[in-house]
């Protein structure tokens, strides 16, 4: 038995040796075949695509804005004095020139008498020296005196038509009074409000957007692109405007940079100082549009899977903005490209691909 022994181990351990080498071949021979079959490249991947569309990177900003008429002024007299007529009544429309408020002028009126009648006595007395002189009956130097008189006459006469006018509040463009704040009788001076005045025919509306905004805003008065607005005095009603101004400079402290937005008033529904809830559609520019799935992400940020020539293709892209499911990416990105949304973790740069389909 003890002979048999030694026998019986040395019979285990040559079996184990040649299991061995069998199983390292085995391992050798399969890496050979999975060599032999990547260099060959002959195994496509599977994929499912999708087009590459282009789509705007639309925004919208929304923001609460103040009514402004297009033209709107206070008036005040530009002197002392006693209120004779008030020639307008509230909500009437005005036209440019037409006198408001008439205030007592009547020595301004024998003031204005007075420099007409001295002006033609200084007139008449300068023609007789001109004619004069030329027989040598006066002086130059006396026709020069005469002419310095009718020049200070014609002064005083001009002087007279203006005091008149200081008498008289004039609207200084088309529009529509407020409420008079004055009558007959009163006494002003130039701290007496009168009334205001408004065209309101456009009104106006600003609204702060902030500084990172102000590129899109540029371009948006370039453009004059849409607004909508509502507001409280109207909740059923949605006004339609452009963009048509901005303030040159950005609120330091704000950090943000005063719009306007114009629309027509054609009905004269709106006033100044409404407020009104403003609501921007801001035009982006266009990207490359893909579905979720189809973006990885890797050390150095974002990618795709292209196809093209039939081989997938790794493209680097920045992601801008999600929408919907959607992706817009910045990269080398064209609109007929084919982008990969199933498969692609079996992927390789430049590996051979078959296309089973397009997504929905």
């Amino acid at each position: 038995m003890k002979r048999i022994l030694p026998f019986f181990v040395f019979g285990i351990i040559i079996a184990l040796a040649v299991w061995q080498l069998d199983t390292i071949k085995s391992l050798f021979s399969s890496e050979n075949q999975a060599g032999r079959a990547v260099g060959r490249g002959s195994v496509a991947v599977k994929v499912i695509t999708q087009p590459v569309e282009m789509t705007n990177n639309d925004r919208v900003f929304a923001a609460v804005g103040t009514g402004r008429a297009r033209l709107s002024v206070a008036l005040y007299p530009a002197v002392s004095e006693e209120v004779k007529e008030v020639l307008f009544e509230a909500q009437q429309e005005v036209q440019s020139g037409d006198v408001l408020v008439q205030l007592d002028d009547r020595e301004e009126q024998l003031a204005l008498k007075l420099a007409e009648v001295r002006l033609k006595d200084a007139k008449s007395l300068l023609d007789r020296y001109e004619k004069a002189v030329k027989e040598g009956a006066v002086p130059e130097s006396e026709v020069d005196s005469a002419r310095a008189d009718y020049e200070g006459a014609q002064v005083a006469l001009d002087q007279a038509k203006l005091a008149i006018e200081d008498r008289q509040i004039i609207a200084p463009f088309d529009g529509v009074v407020g409420i008079p704040s004055v009558d007959p009788g009163d006494r002003v001076g130039p701290d007496t409000l009168i009334t205001g005045l408004d065209d309101r025919a456009v009104l106006h509306i600003d609204f702060e957007v902030p500084e990172a905004l102000a590129g899109d805003l540029k371009n948006a008065q370039l453009e004059k692109q849409k607004i909508t607005a509502t507001t409280p005095a109207y909740p059923d009603e949605v006004f339609e405007g452009y963009i048509s101004a901005q303030e040159s400079r950005v609120d330091p402290a704000r950090r943000t940079l005063m719009a306007r937005a114009s629309i027509l008033n054609e009905d004269d529904m709106l006033r100044p100082g409404m407020s009104f809830d403003t609501v921007w559609a801001i035009k982006g520019k266009p990207y490359a549009t893909v579905p979720e799935i189809a973006v990885q992400w890797g050390r150095e940020g974002s990618y795709i899977w292209l196809i093209r020539d039939g081989k997938a293709h790794e493209v680097a892209a920045k992601v801008i903005a999600r929408k919907a499911g959607l992706v817009l990416m910045e990269g080398d990105i064209k609109a007929d490209d084919v982008v990969v949304i199933e498969g692609l973790q079996r992927l390789r740069a430049g590996q051979d691909v078959e296309v089973l389909g397009e997504g929905a």
